[in-house]
């Protein structure tokens, strides 16, 4: 986009800003258009870009996403064939419209299976969390859930709601009027939308029954199994891994991430007794364990 703009953008430079500050395209496009004719680069199109993401956002900037790393769907446990699913979708001619449920603890690796099936598909990305949304005002979070579905529709994205259980709690515990009117809201889109969205969640339970049925795809996601726990420590650290891993039953495929982060402070990095005790740390006061999973695929 910079190249058709004229702006002069490095590919870490543009990198950068794509991470630092998530929008949709139009955003990004507006900004480069502003900074080509302020004879500006990078700071001109961040400072652009910046400006716009707030106007857009209620004066806020939205959340800065940490660079993602190459999937791997060997680290993510779920009841369905991921990769299979992803072909699937990303192939010639296949439907658009098509709804995903995610549900898992979190670091089960929700959002970064949607972020790659977003790329496959060859869709940008726009996600929203519920914070986005929700407003303090009646009808307010009716109007931003309507905006993100017609910003999405206007620039061909794929959408993705974060804390969906917020969005499309269950109606027969709503103690106000504009409770309903919000699920109502998501419902109504959610059945005319022609493009792939998804809906990620901690806690599918508090869902709407009603939305439930409107998702094509539920995916249930889980903590890693013992064999995949082995191939993380091993992608992850360069080294095999301890016995004592396999008594880990709540490792998610984010612990590991965090502990090669924390690891490389300590110098800590090809130390395995030392690696164990920071993921034991991880998985200190989680409850439960591997559970059998069945939320499994459907459409």
């Amino acid at each position: 986009m910079a190249q058709e703009e004229g702006v002069s953008l490095s590919e870490n430079e543009a990198a950068s800003l794509a991470w630092l500050i998530p929008a949709a395209p139009a955003v990004a496009a507006t900004a480069l258009r502003a900074a080509r004719l302020a004879g500006g680069g990078a700071e001109a199109t961040r400072l652009a870009v910046e400006g716009l993401a707030r106007a857009v956002n209620g004066g806020r900037l939205p959340v800065p996403e940490a660079p993602a790393a190459a999937f791997d769907f060997a680290q993510v446990n779920a009841d369905a064939d991921l990769e299979a699913l992803t072909e699937h979708l990303a192939r010639p001619g296949a439907p658009r419209a098509v709804s995903l449920l995610l549900s898992g603890p979190p670091g089960s690796g929700k959002s970064a299976f949607v972020r790659e099936l977003a790329h496959r598909v060859g869709l940008p990305l726009l996600q929203k969390r519920a914070s986005d949304l929700l407003d303090k005002f009646v009808g307010g979070t009716e109007q931003a859930i309507a905006a993100a579905f017609a910003e999405v529709r206007e620039e061909g994205a794929f959408l993705v709601f974060d804390e969906a259980d917020s969005l499309l709690f269950d109606r027969a515990e709503a103690v106000r009027s504009w409770e309903v009117t919000q699920v109502n809201e998501m419902l109504t889109w959610m059945e005319a939308h022609p493009l792939p969205f998804a809906c990620t969640t901690n806690l599918p339970e508090r869902l709407d029954a009603a939305s439930l049925r409107r998702f094509l795809v539920k995916l249930r996601f889980d903590w890693l199994r013992p064999d995949q726990a082995r191939h993380a420590f091993a992608a992850h650290f360069g080294c095999e891994a301890p016995a004592e891993l396999e008594a880990l039953a709540t490792l998610t495929p984010a612990d590991f991430a965090l502990v090669r982060r924390r690891a490389a402070l300590a110098g800590a990095e090809s130390d395995a007794a030392a690696l164990l005790g920071l993921l034991r740390r991880e998985c200190e006061g989680r409850a439960g364990g591997r559970q059998p999973i069945g939320f499994g695929a459907a459409g």
